[in-house]
């Protein structure tokens, strides 16, 4: 068990901060249809949630090899953002825990396995970027969830020991890469419940992000 103090929390983005996981479901569907039909794309999206879009891009070779992924992404990204003109959809309690970790003078990290443009776009358009010290995406890292690097680059450029980080994720292939960095790891179940085996991994697990804060409260 971990006992050092939290100085910095560490957010996974989609799913976690961003509703975006339900959108992406969406849109990868969509796609799947106009590659000609995926019966098991679903699958696939649990699969691949939570890893980056080069491990992404492997799976699909050895999974799909007849289709090409390049294509796929093309509607798959035209589709989302169609769904997102309007506006990236939050988290419930996003802002108010990011301010309550501003306010408190934690450090606030970004690990997230979406492209850097993408994610400075939704922040941008989101106003959260404001908050964050630092973030790392997926194309910054060689190797993504479930590896640690993710993770442990976050917590560098923070300037935080990793024992002293709480790493908050939605995905099962995130929850392992936080453990992986000796972080503690809360998660958020969003379209992914856990399995048996990532329960027994989690320091916490919570219904909504303002949980966070009671769990920081308790703490102090």
């Amino acid at each position: 068990m971990i006992n050092t103090a939290v100085k910095a929390v560490i957010f996974d983005k989609d799913g976690t901060l961003h509703d975006t996981e339900k959108v992406f479901l969406r849109a990868w569907k969509a796609a799947a249809e106009d590659c000609g039909g995926i019966s098991d794309i679903e699958d696939t999206v649990r699969d691949c949630t939570g890893i980056n879009l080069q491990d992404t891009a492997v799976y699909w070779a050895k999974k799909y090899p007849h289709i090409s992924f390049e294509a796929f992404l093309a509607y798959r990204s035209l589709h989302f953002n169609e769904i997102i003109r309007a506006g990236v959809p939050v988290k419930p309690g996003a802002y108010e825990l990011l301010e309550y970790l501003k306010m408190n003078d934690y450090k606030i990290g970004m690990a997230t396995s979406t492209p850097m443009a993408v994610v400075k776009d939704h922040m941008e358009r989101t106003d959260m970027i404001k908050y964050f010290d630092a973030i790392i995406t997926g194309d910054m890292v060689t190797h993504g969830k479930p590896a640690p690097d993710i993770y442990l680059m976050a917590a560098e450029q923070l300037g935080v020991d990793p024992t002293e980080c709480i790493g908050v994720e939605d995905s099962m292939n995130g929850v392992k890469a936080i453990c992986a960095a000796g972080m503690r790891a809360v998660m958020i179940p969003d379209m992914i419940k856990p399995t048996n085996e990532i329960e027994k991994i989690l320091w916490r697990k919570c219904n909504e992000l303002g949980n966070i804060v009671e769990i920081l409260e308790e703490m102090r």
